[in-house]
């Protein structure tokens, strides 16, 4: 998973591993390196309510992943 996923109703989506019972939406957004080609990590957030998360939400949280990348390159780089 290369792109975000943002699941508005997990019961739905038979792919979806339940990790909390009470889950009913979920968006996953990876955290890339520079190239976009790896994954470096995802940030992964459930709600009980169902369309938890709206574009405006998926936009934020894809800046947050674009921010901790860089932050894990810069600690990368400090520990070489």
């Amino acid at each position: 998973m290369k792109r975000t996923v943002n699941v508005s109703e997990v019961t739905n989506d038979i792919d979806y591993l339940t990790a909390l019972s009470n889950t009913r939406s979920e968006i996953i957004v990876p955290i890339l390196d520079d190239a976009g080609k790896h994954i470096l990590g995802t940030i992964d957030v459930e709600s009980e309510k169902v369309s938890a998360f709206d574009h405006a939400t998926e936009r934020l949280l894809e800046q947050c992943a674009v921010a901790l990348r860089a932050l894990w390159i810069t600690e990368q780089n400090r520990t070489l």
